[in-house]
């Protein structure tokens, strides 16, 4: 619900190109490199030597390329878990350290992580305050209903096309799990 899946697909595609074509490169780099080396009939003046050296730094470039990618991969791979914890919220207001808590992070790689997943629109209908998220309500689409839990019979609130957790016994609600009261 607070997922742009567009945005995600695109960043996926570009990541995978990105990543695909450093690799393929570096390779070719390297390869050429050791070509460069091991070969007799090349002199191994000073020319072959500076380019060796421009063809290394090249592809050690290209290496950081992919790793600075992969770690925006690996930072993109929590947006379903964030998500998942807005659905959960009952009164739109979720606090930094209770996210952190949840989920066995730092407060400030939580806030570092949500912060970039808002600036890239990754993570939609949230606004960071100094303290907590903002979990914008939206008319029509996030109403509040009353359902009753399948584990224990209680009565609780959750998001129309979200979810939430049982007020009696923590179980994890959706709507389509249950019935209006």
């Amino acid at each position: 619900m607070y997922l742009n899946k567009v945005k995600i697909g695109a960043f996926k595609v570009a990541n995978a190109f990105i990543i695909g074509i450093c690799g393929v490169t570096s390779f070719s780099n390297l390869i050429f490199s050791i070509f460069l080396i091991t070969s007799e009939k090349i002199e191994k003046s000073f020319t072959a030597i500076i380019l060796i050296l421009i063809i290394l730094f090249l592809m050690s470039v290209k290496i950081g390329i992919i790793i600075w990618r992969a770690i925006l991969i690996h930072r993109l791979s929590k947006c379903r878990i964030y998500n998942s914890l807005l659905e959960e919220d009952h009164d739109g207001i979720i606090a930094y350290s209770s996210i952190a808590s949840m989920i066995g992070r730092p407060e400030a790689n939580v806030i570092k992580d949500i912060m970039w997943l808002i600036k890239e629109k990754i993570l939609i209908n949230v606004t960071c305050g100094v303290s907590a998220l903002r979990v914008d309500l939206l008319a029509g689409e996030n109403e509040f209903i009353r359902v009753v839990c399948p584990t224990c019979g209680a009565q609780s609130v959750i998001r129309k096309n979200g979810g939430g957790k049982c007020d009696h016994c923590g179980t994890f609600m959706r709507l389509k799990e249950n019935q209006n009261v």
